[in-house]
């Protein structure tokens, strides 16, 4: 166990514990009156912009009396924030005067969710929002600043960002997965990238994988020549040779990795690497080292190497390469993750009637994608739960011991099954011989590499991918390429990284779409039209059928913009101040707010724009259009109503509603008043002021 006795404590920033304290009071709603509201609203407006950096140090003390202006009722919060303010002003004061947080938190950018969850930082919104547009080269055009395999990703990625996407607040993520596909099928061809002058530096990679060919990708924009070297027939790594062609066809990755050869890069197959310096012998500049994890682990039990006992890796390494290896008719899987999930449904098209899987926790602790799990459960694969393997035995035979997390593991006697092939899906290898007598380090059978630069014990030889952070997904060796793209390039080039180009980047500045307000927070997410499981498992075509352009636009819409939308909640602050109570907003984590409800400003909405006047993003606007006061917050009209016009110039000014409570609040229109803007009032005031002087005057 660690001890953290020693360890610094963190650092409490004030301003935010309060925002959050004021939040949570503000989104409880227990018997709160207008008044009290009002008054929170006011103190967690303040706060919220001393935490964004748009404050002054006159906010501090109107902040001071909007406390002392609380009711008795909400003690506790005034003692905490005066005393807060009194004893920590500093740390307040630092916020204002210097935009810095005492514990980093305040200033730090406010990333997307699904931008930031995404190990190659695709642009997200950007390219969902082109699609939306019906732009496809567009969308296209912004998802190759990240990647140069969008379409393969698009269909094999686990989709973290739909994770990670706060429409899971209130609805259901957006579809975000297969949109990279529509952009990559849909768009008229892959617009080509530009390329620096010639440097003169060559560089080496080893392993045509995903990492391998997204740092030749991006090192031949920067000028270098590239040459990849592997020793498979045919380049594409775990994703040609790992991932069944039901998932990810040979041809759609092979186009994509025919675009990076036409960027000059070369690819050598069949090529054998005897010494990891072989490389600069030849004249090579720099090596990247990015080989994967290519082999099957073992099950590490007695009787593993017997001859019915398969590698996952190598079984479906073998039926990728032609080589066709019959099973069955019982196959067992062992374990529960991804590659597990590709071997049993691969089992059944290699000539299995019954596939089954055992593994050591529950379904809801399988690694796996969860969509992939489903798949496989309705081909016919059968999960069997809490189970691990103990020994081997001759005759085909497995014995599996209760998993101690079952709740009957202290009752539970083992069980002895017979199958005619055991296949092993729990974890992967990779063949490094050849950094024998090298200084480079391994650790778990892993390379050792700078976390930063990816540079290995040997200089000017890199490493990135699986071999170098273990078993991952094709989008997280897709993000460790970027980064030794830029490592290799800062090296070669003799400068500093940059490493703010490795963050998440917006690639463009892309309109809102005109989107319904009852269907933004739509709970009906579509799905890609896969073929019946019944048929599709005994041939290894592709499962899904093309998703439809169409409505992938339509679920575009879904998407809340939070490019735009940084979710401060300032315009529900503003909206409550006003007494108008509109807007709704949720916690997401992170900092983050949502919308929670579209339809709701419809019938609260006054139109007076107090919303759009605090938005620190222009993602809420308040506009006058065609004699209508209209309110829209990212691309979604949520009120529009009619405009009260001046009796005087006849020039429309405020909506009727706000302009009926105005009224309201001064004890209401009498029989002679005159509907005036603010101008004509102000006028019609000077010449009244001019009339008492003539009056005075005698005249």
């Amino acid at each position: 166990m660690t001890d953290k006795s020693n360890e610094p404590e963190k650092e409490v920033c004030p301003v935010t514990e309060h925002l959050e304290a004021l939040r949570i009071r503000l989104h409880s709603e227990e018997n709160q009156s207008p008044a009290l509201r009002s008054a929170l609203a006011e103190a967690g407006r303040m706060i919220t912009e001393i935490s964004l950096g748009r404050a002054t140090v006159g906010h501090l003390d109107e902040l001071a009396k909007a406390v002392k202006a609380l009711p008795e009722s909400e003690h506790s919060l005034v003692t905490s924030l005066e005393t807060s303010l009194d004893m920590a002003r500093d740390k307040w004061l630092m916020h204002i005067t210097d935009s810095a947080c005492n514990a980093g938190i305040c200033f730090e950018p406010r990333l997307v969710p699904c931008q930031e969850a995404c190990p190659a930082h695709i642009d997200i919104p950007s390219m969902i929002a082109h699609i939306g547009h019906g732009n496809y080269d567009a969308s296209l055009s912004v998802l190759l600043k990240d990647t140069p395999l969008p379409n393969s990703c698009g269909l094999v990625c686990p989709a973290p960002c739909e994770e990670a996407c706060v429409q899971k607040t209130v609805s259901q993520p957006v579809l975000i997965k297969p949109m990279k596909s529509i952009a990559a099928r849909c768009s008229p061809s892959y617009p080509m990238q530009e390329i620096a002058p010639a440097t003169g530096r060559k560089v080496a990679i080893i392993g045509a994988g995903p990492a391998g060919v997204t740092t030749a990708y991006y090192l031949a924009q920067k000028g270098h020549h590239v040459e990849i070297f592997d020793e498979r027939e045919e380049p594409g790594g775990t994703m040609r040779y790992g991932i069944p062609n039901y998932r990810l066809p040979n041809q759609i990755l092979q186009d994509e990795i025919n675009q990076v050869r036409k960027m000059g890069v070369e690819i050598h197959n069949g090529y054998k690497v005897k010494n990891i310096r072989e490389f600069q012998d030849q004249g090579f500049d720099a090596t990247f080292v990015a080989i994967g994890l290519p082999f099957s682990r073992r099950l590490g039990i007695e009787g593993d190497d017997l001859p019915f006992v398969l590698g996952g890796m190598d079984f479906l390494s073998a039926v990728r390469d032609g080589k066709d290896p019959k099973v069955g008719p019982h196959v067992i899987v062992i374990g529960g993750g991804n590659a597990a999930i590709d071997v049993a449904m691969t089992a059944f098209r290699q000539g299995a009637t019954k596939v089954q899987m055992w593994y050591r926790r529950t379904r809801k602790d399988m690694p796996a994608n969860p969509h992939e799990v489903v798949m496989a459960l309705d081909e016919g694969v059968e999960l069997v739960e809490l189970w691990a393997p103990t020994k081997i035995m001759e005759g085909n035979l497995i014995e599996f011991a209760r998993s101690k997390n079952a709740p009957d593991a202290d009752t539970a006697k083992p069980v002895t099954i017979r199958a005619d092939q055991i296949i092993a899906g729990i974890g992967q290898d990779g063949d490094i011989a050849w950094l024998d007598g090298s200084k480079i380090e391994l650790e778990w059978g892993n390379i050792v590499a700078d976390p930063v630069t990816l540079e290995t014990g040997e200089p000017g030889i890199f490493s990135g991918g699986d071999i170098q952070h273990g078993a991952s997904t094709v989008v997280a060796a897709i993000g460790s390429g970027k980064r030794a793209a830029e490592a290799i390039d800062s090296w070669l080039m003799k400068k500093e990284m940059d490493l703010p180009s490795l963050k998440p980047q917006r690639r463009d500045e892309v309109p809102y779409l005109s989107v319904d307000a009852a269907f933004r927070l739509s709970k009906s997410r579509p799905h890609v039209p896969e073929k019946d499981p019944d048929t599709r498992k005994w041939s290894h075509d592709f499962i899904q059928f093309d998703w439809d352009e169409n409505e992938a636009r339509a679920e575009a819409g879904r998407c809340l913009r939070c490019d735009l939308c940084i979710g401060c909640g300032l315009c529900e602050l503003a909206c409550i101040q006003v007494g108008a109570e509109a807007l709704r907003m949720v916690e997401t984590g992170n900092r983050r707010l949502v919308f929670e409800d579209f339809l709701r400003p419809a019938s609260l909405c006054i139109g007076c724009g107090a919303c759009a006047a605090v938005c620190p993003t222009g993602a809420i606007r308040v506009e006058n259009r065609d004699g209508m006061r209209v309110t829209e917050i990212t691309g979604t009209v949520v009120r529009s109503q009619p405009l009260q016009v001046c009796s005087c110039c006849d020039k429309p000014f405020v909506s009727s509603v706000q302009y009926g409570k105005t009224r309201s609040s001064m004890g209401g229109p009498g029989e002679t008043d005159v509907v005036m803007c603010s101008s004509c009032a102000r006028l019609r005031a000077v010449e009244s002021l001019s009339d008492m002087r003539w009056i005075a005057a005698g005249r």
